[in-house]
């Protein structure tokens, strides 16, 4: 896990500070995430399972891409950077609506992770040139299959991903 230094910022999304991811995650210091949200034209969405390699979230479904928005990053432009990195791609993107970013808290491992996240929306059919650090592969799934997926193994997805997929489901 590559360290970044990321804003720190408050419940209303303030900057307050900087800090190491690193040291966010193990304190429970909250920081901003950017997730996006890939459909193709089917209306099918794109999921990725977590490489084996990483720490957090290993082999798990997740959103089409994520990260960490470094410190004095766009929310937007931290968002195409990962887009960029863990899928090859360069796509337009439009943030969720006004009721993000998502605040959530979830302990793991040791960690107390503390995220505001960023849900942005995009569309592509592939091809895709999954960084292979990041991500073991992606599929486009039909909703109703996510949401049934969800229902019956919850344990398979990421947190974030569990709660971005719910608020962008009944705000859709």
């Amino acid at each position: 896990m590559a360290d970044e230094l990321v804003d720190v910022v408050d419940e209303n999304d303030n900057v307050i500070g900087q800090e190491w991811k690193s040291k966010c995650h193990k304190e429970g210091i909250l920081h901003r995430i950017a997730a996006i949200f890939i459909f193709n034209d089917k209306g099918e969405l794109l999921l990725q399972r977590r490489s084996l390699k990483k720490s957090s979230g290993s082999g798990l479904l997740d959103f089409s891409a994520s990260g960490h928005i470094a410190a004095g990053e766009d929310n937007k432009r931290g968002a195409i950077k990962e887009l960029n990195e863990e899928l090859g791609i360069n796509v337009k993107i439009k943030r969720m609506s006004i009721e993000f970013p998502i605040e959530y808290h979830h302990e793991k491992n040791g960690l107390k992770i503390q995220h505001k996240l960023f849900l942005f929306v995009g569309y592509h059919n592939g091809p895709f040139n999954i960084q292979e650090d990041e991500i073991d592969s992606v599929a486009f799934y039909d909703l109703e299959i996510i949401e049934k997926m969800i229902s019956d193994s919850p344990n398979k997805f990421t947190e974030g991903f569990k709660l971005g997929f719910k608020s962008y489901i009944e705000r859709k």
